[in-house]
């Protein structure tokens, strides 16, 4: 059986595109470069009907060229068409190779400090614009790749310099939007609700920003959605994507998105493109944003995801069905083999295929959040039910993104950015360390992660208790020198599975360690609520871990917390792993 665990590595994510192809791409050794973004339409309803797609222009480009710009006339180009909610992967001036992106050209790069963007300064632009002086924007000798989509729209940001900032709309939803390709594909399907992004926010008493993730929304999306929730500019910039294709539409015109920037104020840009004439005067074409810096409404954010999104320890048929696409020991079984070669193909997913996930390296960088605290629930493993052995069904090559509703043999997929792949990495306290080891070890139970950070640290501060003085007790703390800060708290739910039985865990920072069990919210129900436990369970843990601190409790007493062990005893990991794997146990 497989170990039941599944715990995040950031800094060993294998990139999107050695792993995935995008079948709409020419299937050659050539060299093709991503020119322009076309409209937004159904070409074939019969085919794809979840979500809308993309008109892609490229050119091939020659590999002597310093440049890596298209050959021939822009009347050349080939057009094909992507989902939307691919767009994510796409970005102006990359090149493409066998389906595959293949490399970044060295494009100009500048940092805009300072940049102020309100109503001021910004404006909505067609590419083919004139200016007053009777030239064009982007006049056509010296960018001619637009040529066969004037009429799409570009964010126009006038500097102090009197030069001008432009960035094709798409390039600013991918950015500020394409955290994953789920939350792409809801925002290009008007009217935009909030309710299709979220079920619930709000602050909790220390001022951390609570969200609750509508259904299928993954975790890697947080961020973006938590600023749409808390902020009215966010939500506008957000309905007006879809709410202007759609309006195009009604008119009988092109459906080419309109899109701003999530907020209004101050931000350090930092972008990759070229000066359209002269360098460093005129207007500063980008092709992509790389990072920045305008703050986020949170200081900082936990995020639940909803209960359609994580494991259900009662399967049924279905679920039965969706593991046996691999034996208990996560390798190919009596059930599909692996795909040699998974790409994504224009048609809508099957429903009765179990979805999967691919994660990529983030291509968008928000410094602001470098030094937030950002965590959740991370979607672990589940132990797979026991198969029949037979013979494999061949594997499923194609995939597509969007909301599955096809009977073909297409596997649907979620791709998203790893938010914590431009976070600093901080290595896990010995404590978290040998816990989860220990956890890895096991091959009985199903486990939880609740305490999933983006610095993969996977302990969160515990909530500091004071008495009627407002005295905090110094064993709550622990101190360096003259500096003090909250003992770290890691949070996980145990669960026996294919049965109703769960425990949520609490391990605290200490030289000696031992588990705060309490009961999983609603165990009676299909799945746990392990968000509501983990909130009152936090409130009490620091109390309870007083009383079994100050308790004369030795090892062998330990039988209504499990195990007490020091965090760096040789045989810790093998204890702790026991402990778990007996938990539910039958008695003798």
């Amino acid at each position: 059986m497989g170990t039941g665990l599944s715990f995040p590595k950031p800094l060993k994510l294998e990139p999107i595109d050695s792993a995935l192809t995008v079948r709409a791409f020419p299937k050659d050794s050539n060299l093709w470069r991503i020119d322009w973004f076309g409209p937004i339409a159904f070409p074939n309803r019969y085919e794809r009907n979840s979500q809308p797609s993309v008109l892609i222009f490229i050119s091939q480009v020659e590999p002597q060229t310093q440049t890596y710009e298209g050959l021939g006339h822009y009347n050349q180009q080939r057009k094909l068409w992507v989902s939307v909610g691919t767009a994510m992967l796409l970005r102006i001036g990359d090149i493409w190779k066998n389906q595959r992106p293949y490399f970044e050209p060295p494009h100009t790069n500048h940092t805009f400090s300072g940049l102020v963007v309100d109503r001021s300064t910004l404006s909505i632009v067609k590419a083919g614009s004139g200016r007053a002086d009777g030239s064009f924007l982007l006049p056509l000798p010296d960018h001619p790749w637009h040529m066969n989509n004037t009429h799409s729209y570009c964010a126009q940001v006038e500097l102090p310099s009197g030069n001008l900032l432009l960035i094709p709309c798409m390039e600013l939803v991918r950015f500020y939007f394409g955290s994953s390709s789920t939350l792409l594909s809801r925002i290009f399907t008007p009217p935009l609700t909030a309710d299709m992004l979220y079920t619930d926010y709000g602050y909790d008493e220390r001022g951390k920003l609570v969200v609750m993730l509508a259904d299928f929304l993954p975790a890697d999306s947080a961020e973006d959605i938590a600023r749409i929730a808390t902020s009215k500019v966010a939500l506008h910039a957000a309905q007006l994507i879809g709410n202007s294709c759609q309006q195009a539409s009604a008119l009988g015109q092109e459906a080419y998105p309109m899109a701003r920037f999530p907020f209004e104020g101050k931000t350090d840009l930092k972008v990759a493109g070229r000066w359209i004439g002269k360098p460093g005067s005129g207007t500063f074409l980008v092709y992509r944003i790389e990072s920045c810096s305008h703050p986020f409404p949170f200081k900082a954010l936990k995020y639940q995801l909803s209960s359609l999104q994580k494991p259900r320890y009662k399967p049924g048929p279905e679920h039965r069905a969706a593991q046996a696409a691999t034996g208990a020991d996560g390798k190919s079984g009596g059930g599909t083999r692996p795909p040699k070669d998974p790409g994504l193909v224009e048609t809508d997913a099957s429903k009765s295929i179990t979805p999967q996930v691919f994660r990529r390296r983030a291509t968008r960088k928000f410094t602001d959040l470098e030094n937030k605290r950002v965590w959740g629930t991370s979607i672990t493993k589940q132990l797979a039910a026991q198969q029949a052995a037979g013979k494999p069904h061949p594997s499923i090559e194609d995939h597509a993104v969007g909301e599955p509703s096809s009977e073909e043999r297409v596997r649907a997929v979620t791709l998203s950015e790893a938010a914590e792949s431009h976070v600093r990495q901080v290595a896990p306290q010995p404590f978290v360390r040998v816990t989860l080891e220990a956890l890895a070890l096991q091959n009985a139970v199903n486990v939880e992660l609740l305490t999933t950070t983006r610095d993969g640290s996977n302990a969160v501060p515990l909530e500091l208790l004071a008495d009627e003085d407002g005295v905090i007790d110094d064993a709550l703390l622990v101190r360096s020198g003259f500096r003090h800060r909250a003992r770290l708290a890691l949070a996980f739910a145990l669960r026996a599975p294919e049965s109703d039985r769960g425990a949520l865990c609490i391990v605290i920072e200490a030289s000696t360690i031992f588990p705060l069990v309490y009961p999983l919210a609603d165990e009676a129900a299909d799945v746990a609520d392990s968000d509501v436990a983990l909130e009152v369970a936090l409130r009490r843990c620091a109390a309870d871990f007083l009383e079994v601190e100050n308790s004369a409790a030795q090892p062998g007493d330990m039988k209504a917390h499990g195990f007490r062990v020091k965090a760096d005893d040789p045989e810790a990991a093998q204890i702790i792993s026991a402990w778990a794997a007996n938990l539910f146990a039958a008695p003798d």
